[in-house]
């Protein structure tokens, strides 16, 4: 999962630089921006936008750009895998992709057989390159369709075409991963996240469709869609990923939050709710109104410390619990409380926070997850690619694993009824995946993967 945006305006760089600010929490590993005049820009980093981008915007001439924030799902070396990507073969392009190419390996093993050097471990560089390879032949429309009926997995990517001076904006046919369309005035921005483009003053144009190819060229937009599929939309955006003043899909990501806490089954007694900060904020709110409970701040967090599910290990996560939440102890200490997340994925910061509130008094702790269990591995992007790490798959008494009194899962009709939309990819909680692709195959291809990862 990764945050992308591509502008074209007389300012693109700062623009593209003030949306991957607002698009931070989609990923802390790295950043990287690409710009185009008559010659190419690139800054790329590790580490946060502000810090590493902001006293390299000058060096980023051009009116078109791309900017990328990376949290890393795949590959081990950082430097090599920072966005935006480029190729000057058949000429300038940059690109960057948010998703997951999960055949990769035989894309690898294509390149290479056509002599095309691959200089990362990244599935994104792949897909530049294979698209780069049509267009020696062909214009971008019919390129892109070529690369829509070979890549399989999630991918919504936006193209700078220097040559053109135009940007491109592309989303896999089933729309797994999310990207918009703004305008203001003759100008344009892609990216994953609508409040990238308020912050720049874009107007939301809407959703760039599954399928869908979107060309923005001296003002002008083209669009059409090139593979139809009956889209699947990740849930986990409107319940964890996205910022709550987003729209996706025509659906406010804040109101689904509350839907999700309004919606939820819960039988048990509690004297207080009590969001686990942030995410689960609005959930709380629409929990606390639906049960007649009143709420309360039970936590604090600590700002300077990043979103622990899209750090890089479980050591990382583990050790950012005990900087990042803060109890008030006097909120805390004799309550029964209701404790509402996002979501339960491998239970270990969850069973660090329950084990918070009852060091500093917590009578009782039911833990309430506005997301169903999370049983299989997701193969689009999101960092959790087996079973055996998923605590939900592995535990049938998760409430004595997480040191519990109970625990109450959001149901997937209660999901599906808060977002609004029926099309969605639950295949991380129901097995079935939208792609086609059935487990024993994907194993293989993780096997292969790390095969061809070792040479």
């Amino acid at each position: 999962m990764c945050g992308i945006i591509g502008v074209s305006s007389p300012k693109a760089a700062e623009e593209c630089y003030l949306g991957l600010i607002m698009m931070q929490h989609r990923g802390q590993d790295s950043c990287g921006i690409l710009s185009f005049d008559e010659d190419i820009h690139i800054e790329r980093g590790e580490g946060l936008a502000q810090d590493y981008l902001r006293p390299r915007l000058k060096e980023l001439p051009g009116n078109i750009a791309l900017g990328h924030v990376r949290y890393p799902t795949k590959g081990s070396d950082i430097q090599r895998e920072i966005q935006p990507f480029f190729s000057n073969f058949p000429y300038g392009v940059g690109l960057i992709h948010n998703g997951n190419i999960y055949n990769y390996p035989e894309l690898k093993e294509e390149l290479a057989a056509q002599r095309r050097i691959l200089f990362s471990k990244s599935d994104s560089e792949a897909l530049l390159n294979l698209l780069c390879h049509y267009l020696t032949q062909e214009d971008i429309f019919s390129s892109i369709a070529h690369v829509m009926q070979k890549v399989r997995g999630s991918y919504s990517c936006v193209l700078a075409i220097q040559e053109e001076n135009a940007i491109v904006g592309f989303r896999d046919p089933y729309g797994i991963r999310p990207l918009v369309l703004g305008r203001r005035g003759h100008d344009y921005c892609i990216a994953s996240e609508s409040v990238a483009l308020d912050v720049s003053g874009y107007e939301l144009v809407g959703d760039i469709k599954p399928g869908e190819v979107v060309v923005v060229k001296e003002g002008k937009v083209e669009r059409r869609v090139l593979e139809k599929r009956k889209p699947a939309h990740c849930f986990f955006e409107w319940v964890y990923f996205s910022r709550p003043d987003s729209i996706m899909e025509e659906k406010s990501v804040y109101e689904v939050r509350l839907l999700l806490g309004r919606t939820i089954q819960f039988t048990h007694e509690a004297d207080v709710v009590m969001a686990v900060p942030d995410t689960a904020r609005p959930a709380a709110q629409g929990f606390s109104e639906r049960n007649g409970i009143v709420e309360r701040e039970g936590m604090i967090k600590n700002r300077y410390i990043g979103r622990t599910f899209i750090m890089s290990s479980q050591h990382e996560r583990e050790n950012a619990v005990n900087l990042k939440l803060n109890v008030i102890k006097k909120e805390v200490c004799g309550k029964r409380i209701a404790l509402i997340d996002d979501s339960i994925v491998r239970g270990t910061t969850s069973k660090k926070i329950v084990a918070l509130l009852r060091k500093h008094g917590a009578r009782e702790v039911h833990f309430v997850s506005t997301c169903p269990p999370i049983k299989f591995p997701c193969v689009y992007g999101i960092d959790f690619p087996t079973s055996e790490e998923l605590i939900a798959y592995r535990n049938d008494d998760i409430a004595r694993s997480l040191g519990a009194d109970s625990v109450t899962y959001q149901t997937i009709e209660g999901l599906v009824s808060a977002i609004g939309i029926s099309d969605l990819c639950t295949a991380c909680l129901t097995g079935e995946y939208p792609t086609g692709n059935d487990m024993a195959s994907f194993s293989g291809l993780r096997k292969k993967e790390r095969q061809l990862l070792e040479v």
